[in-house]
This record gives structure tokens, C-alpha cells and sequence, in this order.
């Protein structure tokens, strides 16, 4: 059996710009994603809406550990994206790299989650 190609990642942002505790949206290729840095220093990149009704989690909150949606207060694990309330939904999350000082981001092939309304 073949092996899948490697992921292609692209270049997003300097490392230095994504402080622990905050998110920042970028579109890498045509994907809107949601950059994450944890509390202790990962970065993690997320599908951009909520899986529940599309609202961006930008206009959420991030507290280092825990990314709260806006509109209806829903909460996702940043590390694995798995949701904590309701805990029957998940977050797309896309492979990140740093180096060189800089994040870099893989999106092709993954596909946002939605869930129950």
C-alpha cells in the first residue's frame, strides 16, 4: 500500500507574534483557520467556525487552555479540539510546525466539523 504524500505546509505568520494565552485568524491557501498559543507555548491551528452554527471562534474567547465560542458559549479543548460543553463535538485541527521563527500551517485534505444545532 502507497504511503499519502507528505503535507505541504505554508508559511503563516512570525512565531514571535502569537503570544501565549492568544488566537489570531489567518487563511492559509483559500482555509480560514484559528491560530492558537497555548499556555504552555504549543501553537495549534483549528477550523475557524464553531462546529455548531459556523460562528467564527475569533469573536470567542481563548484563556491559554480552553477556546469558548461567542455565540453560544460552547467550549473546546485547545490541545486535542475536543469539545468539554457539549462533549460530543470536535475542532479540525491542522498540522503546525515552527521553525526558522516562523508557524507554518497544513490545511489540504481536512475539512471543518459540524455538529448537532
Amino acid at each position: 500500500m502507497s504511503q499519502p504524500p507528505p503535507p505541504h505546509f505554508h508559511q503563516v505568520c512570525p512565531a514571535d507574534d502569537l503570544w501565549a494565552g492568544e488566537m489570531q485568524e489567518f487563511t492559509v491557501g483559500e482555509t480560514p483557520v484559528l491560530l492558537l498559543r497555548t499556555d504552555d507555548g504549543a501553537v495549534r491551528a483549528v477550523q475557524y467556525t464553531c462546529p455548531h452554527q459556523d460562528f467564527p471562534l475569533s469573536d470567542g474567547d481563548f484563556d491559554g487552555c480552553t477556546l469558548t465560542c461567542g455565540a453560544h458559549l460552547w467550549e473546546f479543548d485547545a490541545q486535542t479540539g475536543r469539545s468539554i460543553n457539549p462533549d460530543d463535538a470536535k475542532l479540525a485541527l491542522y498540522p503546525v510546525e515552527e521553525r526558522d521563527g516562523f508557524v507554518f500551517v497544513a490545511v489540504d485534505g481536512i475539512d471543518p466539523f459540524h455538529s448537532h444545532a
